[in-house]
């Protein structure tokens, strides 16, 4: 038998794995497990199943086995080795599953490969293949720009075309022996944006919209850094994230965008962000578990440390800050904050409450809808500098960017409506520490 263990890989279109089932001539099954752990508060009240990744997750899987039908996916929770390993006791199977990104993920193929279980692992999540990119693998960029200067030099780098879904009519579906199911907590309320309905069908019919029917990438790169609205940004991050998406097929639907209205600095700015996205992706297979060291990649990561009172403060959204409040509440309430706020939640986390980067990215964890391991810590070590970063970290200056981003205090006012009408000069002064406004009192005085 033949078992397909998705994990973030939640689609049918361009997935090799689904045509290694197809290929085969015995019986198949298809296999989705909810890490157990995956749930469990630690001692700083962190897991990793927030409320809004969840909602996304459940309606993923209900979309997958909807266009499976009628050959079924078998969901299950616990610990994957161990429940890969007693299923494989009673129905002996060959596993394919993609490849192994973070260490916890290559922790899990070892298990099982050192169990006797064959496993066959193809790629899923990148843009370029790995023969692309082994000649970096001895001597990895140590910036995104070097790494971006070699994979646009072209031809050599030509991201591959996406395949289409195979014909699953033909499969011949082995039964479960293990009892199913995973016990979902119940989950109210409706994606906070049409682009994060969970699925790979949400995920086509957005990407449609926002190209060729909203033709939003027309103003890409001077709205991305916006903190509201619609059409603002792509929001095919969290698709990405899950698998609902292909990289590829976004890359080869951005192309077909070229071809029919041209090519500008908007349409190139968003494969930018999708190599970026990749950089992340490979520097991860690269360094593994150095990335979730104190120090990073560099070994040089802004000096961090717990304080009680300050992380409090920052998981009830009540620094002080009412800037840095409003991201907090938009990201716990929906699972989703711009961009440009979570370089500068995480710039104030680190430079400004001088707590650990990390307790910083597993917060991220929990709450983003869209956490893709690679790209989220990636991120946070970033603004650290315990990761790709020439200048060893970014420090942002939270005034200065609010009156870019935020001048009419439209995020603010959406999220923190108990303010009333003041303005951005009354709340610069309350995060100076100097005029109070009826608000808590910053943690720290922003200078």
């Amino acid at each position: 038998m033949r078992l397909l263990w998705l994990r973030n890989d939640l689609r049918l279109d361009d997935h090799a794995g689904w045509q290694r089932l197809a290929d085969h001539h015995g019986e198949t099954a298809a296999v989705y497990i909810l890490p157990a752990h995956w749930r469990e508060t630690d001692g700083n009240g962190l897991h990793r199943l927030g409320a809004a990744r969840v909602a996304y997750l459940q309606q993923a899987l209900a979309d997958l086995r909807e266009r499976l039908a009628p050959f079924p996916l078998t969901l299950l929770e616990g610990d994957p080795v161990d429940l890969l390993l007693a299923w494989h006791q009673v129905q002996p199977f060959e596993l394919v599953t993609h490849a192994a990104q973070a260490p916890e993920e290559v922790n899990w193929l070892a298990r099982l490969h050192d169990a006797g279980v064959n496993v066959q692992t193809f790629e899923v999540q990148p843009l370029f293949s790995p023969e692309q990119v082994e000649p970096l693998f001895s001597k990895f960029p140590a910036s995104f720009t070097g790494f971006r200067k070699q994979v646009e030099k072209a031809p050599a780098w030509p991201v591959p075309a996406p395949q289409p879904a195979v014909n699953l009519g033909r499969l011949q579906a082995a039964a479960c022996p293990l009892t199913t199911g995973i016990h979902w907590r119940e989950i109210s309320g409706e994606p906070a944006h049409p682009a994060w309905q969970g699925g790979e069908s949400a995920a086509q019919t957005w990407l449609g919209h926002y190209l060729f029917e909203q033709k939003a990438l027309a103003h890409y790169k001077a709205s991305r850094n916006d903190l509201t609205g619609r059409y603002f940004s792509s929001h095919l991050s969290a698709a990405l994230a899950w698998g609902c998406l292909s990289p590829r097929m976004v890359w080869h639907r951005i192309l077909a965008y070229e071809q029919q209205w041209g090519s500008d600095e908007h349409s190139y700015w968003l494969k930018f962000e999708l190599l970026w996205r990749e950089y992340f992706h490979w520097s991860l297979r690269v360094h593994g578990r150095r990335l979730f060291l104190k120090g990073g990649l560099t070994g040089k990561a802004v000096p961090g440390a717990f304080n009680a009172e300050y992380w409090q403060a920052w998981c009830s959204a009540s620094t002080g800050w009412p800037m840095i409040d409003a991201g907090l509440k938009e990201l716990m309430a929906t699972g989703f904050c711009s961009n440009r706020l979570r370089q500068n939640l995480a710039s104030c986390f680190i430079h400004e409450l001088g707590l650990d980067w990390r307790l910083g990215a597993r917060f991220f964890e929990q709450h983003l809808v869209d956490f893709d391991v690679a790209s989220n810590w990636g991120n946070w070590a970033y603004i650290a500098g315990a990761g790709h970063d020439p200048r060893r970290g970014r420090h942002f200056n939270p005034h200065r960017q609010w009156r870019q981003y935020d001048p009419k205090l439209t995020h603010l006012h959406q999220w923190l409506p108990e303010l009333g009408p003041v303005t951005l000069k009354q709340v610069e002064a309350h995060q100076r520490g100097e005029q109070l406004l009826d608000y808590p009192a910053p943690l720290v005085p922003l200078d």
